[in-house]
């Protein structure tokens, strides 16, 4: 499999790091500013993300309404993508119209304005959003899990509420800004026809943004308890979700490439173990799979499935028989192989050309990894990995003791 293509790096005169993925075959040109300004940053919940999504609320020369509409002209808009761990801001249009669109975006940048009544809105909506949330069980269920694996206290374990919408102020977004949303603490994520003048443009524009301070790194903290079961019973529900799972996994960690493959086996793939066993063979679900989630400074293994009431201490017990047959039987080679073709094709995937190859440099911003040097030990544990040392990952993470488990629906536990 070929390695990960470099990227261009540069710095701008203002300490902007930019991170480049040149594109020959189109006049593209996509921007993207990310911000250690997320969850683990934040005084208060919910800020780092009211902060990000008023930013395009209005500049010094634009409203709202008036920056949707200019680039709404040239068929693009900005956007505010969601992450846990940074605040973000990106354009995607073509070279020909970046001179026009580039200082747009940087002013929203340099001088947003956070409007009153785009705060008053954004509190109702979102007010709205999370009552129509609280009534779907998949996300209460993740909700459930996410408090309980981390705590609610965590950044990545709280899931917000009406109380904590109404305690945003403007102050406090403001102050947010200010302390975070400086060059220094961000990368300028660019792919497209790199030029001279492109960069002439991007020094012009983004190079010109307030340096600020690149933030400390924050405290992390996870304080919680023993893992147990929780149950949402919901009477006239007809479907109950099972999800299952733990926190403590993070990209960076060395286990994490052998990790993927034992979680492939388990429920990451089309046939994985959970996937014949308790939907193919028995038919208790349509769909039950497992996940390995990564943050910067944390993350998850766990296991999903919704299933009718009547199945549920089955599918409960049979889950744990999957487990148990990881840590105690060696894989056989024809599956273990099925697994590493399913791998090395996803990775040719992901590396098939350059807006793929920029959304692993993407990753790695944000997550603060090396990509060129986790992709290269990603592919040799792929490729090399024993069925010896799949069970013995098995041994130490999948310990059933150690999981929360959540069930919210008709059926008891």
């Amino acid at each position: 499999m070929p390695g990960l293509a470099p990227a261009q790096e540069w710095t701008l005169s203002n300490g902007l790091r930019v991170v480049a993925i040149h594109v020959t075959q189109a006049p593209i040109l996509t921007v993207e500013l990310i911000w250690r300004a997320g969850r683990p940053y934040e005084a208060q919940p919910l800020l780092a993300a009211a902060t990000n999504a008023l930013l395009t609320e209005g500049s010094a020369s634009y409203s709202a309404t008036a920056l949707e509409s200019l680039f709404e002209q040239y068929g693009t808009a900005l956007h505010t993508p969601e992450d846990y761990d940074t605040a973000n801001l990106s354009l995607a249009t073509i070279t020909k119209h970046a001179a026009r669109l580039l200082p747009a975006m940087a002013e929203v940048v340099a001088a947003p304005t956070f409007p009153a009544k785009e705060l008053k809105r954004y509190i109702k909506r979102s007010k709205q959003q999370l009552r129509e949330d609280l009534q779907d069980p998949d996300t209460l269920a993740y909700r459930m899990l996410s408090e309980a694996a981390f705590g609610k206290d965590n950044p990545y374990g709280y899931g917000g509420t009406k109380e904590e919408y109404e305690a945003l102020t403007l102050d406090d977004i403001r102050h947010h800004y200010r302390q975070y949303y400086g060059a220094a603490n961000a990368t300028l994520r660019v792919v497209g026809q790199l030029s001279e003048e492109v960069e002439r443009l991007l020094e012009a524009t983004f190079g010109q943004l307030s340096t600020g301070t690149r933030a400390a790194e924050p405290a992390y903290r996870v304080t919680t308890s023993e893992p147990r079961v929780l149950q949402l019973h919901r009477p006239r529900a007809q479907q109950t979700m099972i999800r299952r799972g733990r926190r403590g996994f993070k990209i960076t960690d060395p286990d994490y490439p052998g990790l993927c493959v034992l979680e492939t086996i388990l429920g990451g793939y089309y046939g994985s173990r959970l996937m014949r066993n308790i939907r193919e063979e028995k038919g208790f679900t349509y769909g039950i799979d497992s996940d390995l989630d990564t943050y910067r400074f944390d993350g998850t293994f766990g296991i999903a499935a919704d299933v009718a009431n009547e199945n549920v201490a089955e599918v409960r017990r049979e889950i744990l028989t999957e487990m148990d047959k990881l840590r105690q039987d060696l894989v056989p080679a024809r599956e273990l192989d099925m697994v590493r073709a399913y791998l090395i094709g996803g990775l040719v995937m992901d590396l098939d050309g350059p807006l793929a190859v920029s959304g692993r440099y993407r990753s790695a911003i944000i997550k603060a990894y090396d990509p060129v040097g986790h992709l290269q030990r990603l592919d040799e544990t792929i490729r090399g990995i024993t069925a010896g040392e799949v069970r013995e990952l098995a041994g130490r993470y999948l310990r059933p003791e150690l999981d929360w488990e959540v069930v919210v629906g008709g059926a008891g536990v």
